[in-house]
């Protein structure tokens, strides 16, 4: 039974119930109807079509451009398939003819040393205050490869100084007081030069020379040696009684004129004067005596404590031991005198030179030139390996004598491989930062009479007649063969004149290849 509800109530009714409701959504199974679709105005559809055909255009034309890419990378014309199997035209090169002055060089390594060398070991037992054992490295004052200079303190052997002394003459002895000869005269000349007053007669070893050279230890904090040892102990006890002697010996000679003033008689008087004359001889005995034990005592310099160079500037080369080891001999090397330049050739480069040639010398980490002569070129030798002794020298005998150990002079270092020892003299002393560099060593072996046409070796090439000849090309490709009469040759360069009737000129291309 139907139902129904009046409006007023709210409550349905059977009628409310069979009319479709107006919000609700479709039934089910039946779609839901489509919105209508807004409408553009018809100057913004016009606008969109044309972009849409710009587009569609603007990729056709990039679809074409590629084709056309490919089509020119893998698609050949039968003339470029020809081209293509045609060698290429052959390359000319050329060269300039040169004019100068056509100079042949040889080129060699070699190391600056000095003149000469001084090879220097103490003799055992004679350095001051050594002990009767083994002489020790007690002090390096200066090192190996230090320059040195006249005075300079080099080492301490048993606690006491080195020191280098000018002079051209080796050492070969003590030189203590009242000695005399060339090697005293030699370290007077070297203390002068150290600034020090020496108004001895030349070549004495008198008082003069003694105050100089206590002044120079002391002037480098040494106690200056001693014949008698430390401060002159072992002296004392010989001078002490040498003056006691003329002490006594004044007093007779008092007593004995007291005796001959007082004396009655002229028997008496002549036996008083006859004792004053012994008396008087005695004093001068005794006085005589006194000077010549002063004379010959007190400061002197061991022949361990010193070394004659004989020239400057000079350089310590090697120290042959460190600080506590016991000494060996050769202790020292110094190198000394002007420096040279020493290398050693081959027998290729030997055939090209010869003494009295001009070299260039450039030592590269200076960045400093000089200029020199080859003065020595040697026989052949096998070389050496005993880089650690120089001038042949052993260590004994030598200038110290045959006591062992010594110093020695002269010659140079043994070459260490085997062939023709050249030796270089700058025209010019070297400054002292140039000794023991390795530098370069340019020998002028040759050189033309002033400018000539040149051109590099390979442009000359010889026909089958034998004649030379050289190959100008013209601005315009061209080749043209122009006989030639070769020179000298010098580093890939020769000189050439050109036949008669033919001209070669500075500036012209020659062909060096193809």
């Amino acid at each position: 039974m139907a139902h129904s509800s009046t409006p007023e109530s709210g409550i349905p009714t059977a009628l409310d119930a069979d009319k479709p409701d107006k919000d609700a959504g479709p039934p089910p199974g039946v779609p839901a109807p489509r919105a209508p679709e807004p409408q553009l105005p018809p100057a913004a559809s016009a606008l969109i079509r044309r972009q849409r055909i710009l587009l569609i255009v603007t990729a056709g034309a990039a679809l074409l451009s590629v084709g056309g890419l490919v089509a020119s990378v893998f698609v050949r014309s039968p003339a470029q398939d020809a081209a293509g199997r045609r060698a290429p035209d052959p390359t000319v090169l050329t060269a300039p003819v040169q004019e100068r002055v056509l100079t042949k060089s040889v080129i060699l390594r070699g190391t600056v040393t000095a003149g000469g060398s001084v090879n220097f070991t103490p003799v055992q037992g004679q350095s001051q205050g050594a002990a009767a054992g083994a002489l020790l490295l007690t002090g390096i004052r200066k090192k190996a490869g230090s320059a040195v200079a006249p005075g300079d303190v080099l080492v301490e052997v048993s606690g006491r100084p080195v020191i280098a002394l000018s002079g051209p003459v080796p050492a070969y002895r003590d030189l203590k007081p009242g000695d005399t000869g060339k090697d005293v005269g030699e370290l007077q000349d070297a203390l002068r030069r150290l600034g020090y007053a020496d108004s001895d007669p030349a070549g004495t070893f008198g008082p003069r020379t003694k105050t100089a050279v206590a002044a120079l230890y002391a002037d480098r904090g040494y106690d200056p040696p001693n014949t008698g040892g430390p401060h002159g102990a072992l002296d004392q006890q010989q001078l002490t009684a040498a003056r006691q002697a003329v002490t006594a010996a004044q007093r007779a000679v008092t007593a004995a004129r007291a005796t001959r003033d007082g004396a009655k008689g002229a028997a008496a008087i002549s036996a008083a004067a006859t004792q004053l004359g012994y008396a008087e001889q005695d004093l001068a005995t005794a006085q005589k005596a006194l000077d010549d034990l002063v004379a010959h005592t007190g400061v002197m310099l061991p022949l361990a404590e010193f070394t004659f160079v004989p020239a400057f500037p000079a350089r310590l080369s090697a120290v042959n031991g460190a600080v506590g080891s016991a000494v060996a001999a050769p202790l020292l090397t110094i190198d000394s005198g002007r420096p040279v330049v020493t290398t050693v050739l081959t027998q290729d480069q030997k055939s090209s030179l010869r003494e009295g040639m001009k070299v260039q010398l450039s030592a590269e980490v200076l960045g400093q030139e000089a200029k020199g002569a080859i003065t020595a070129l040697g026989a052949y030798t096998t070389g050496s390996t005993n880089t650690g002794q120089r001038n042949g020298s052993s260590g004994s005998g030598g200038q110290n004598g045959s006591s062992g150990g010594g110093q020695n002079s002269g010659g140079d270092t043994p070459q260490a491989r085997a062939g023709y020892p050249l030796t270089v003299t700058p025209d010019t002393e070297l400054p002292a930062p140039w000794l023991g560099l390795d530098v370069r060593v340019t020998v002028t072996a040759a050189s033309s009479n002033g400018p000539v046409l040149v051109v590099p070796a390979t442009a000359v090439s010889a026909g089958a007649d034998g004649r030379t000849s050289v190959s100008v090309r013209a601005a315009s490709g061209a080749q043209n063969r122009i006989p030639v009469t070769a020179g000298m040759d010098a580093d890939g360069y020769v000189a050439v004149t050109a036949a008669p009737g033919f001209r070669l000129a500075a500036g012209d291309a020659v062909v060096v290849g193809q």
